[in-house]
């Protein structure tokens, strides 16, 4: 969810690591997406399985946000690196799938 100033203050000072909102709530929709996959094919996946791709999924939106943070000036250890990261990397990735349809 996302804070206040003051509330992000507060949880810095108790080491509380602030999840952007959008890459929390993609696991979600990952999941949600691995659900219906797994239901529309013929697939079976064990809950394992499911964990497995849902852990994959998670590690390159975390990555991905890493990369982007680093890629604009951010430090990967700066405590505004993820928050930031995964805004700008779903900035670019909606800004190139409008390009690749022609809307820019």
């Amino acid at each position: 969810m996302p804070c206040t100033p003051e509330a992000v203050q507060i949880l810095r000072k108790a080491s509380v690591l602030i999840a952007p909102a959008m890459a929390a709530g993609a696991g979600g929709v990952v999941a949600g997406e691995l659900e219906l996959n797994h239901e529309c094919s013929l697939m079976h996946w064990s809950p394992e399985d499911f964990e497995s791709k849902l852990q994959d999924a998670m590690k390159q939106t975390y990555q991905r946000a890493i990369k982007a943070a680093t890629d604009f000036g951010y430090q990967k250890e700066s405590p505004e690196a993820l928050v930031h990261g995964a805004v700008i990397s779903a900035f670019l990735t909606i800004a190139q799938a409008m390009t690749d349809q022609g809307s820019v």
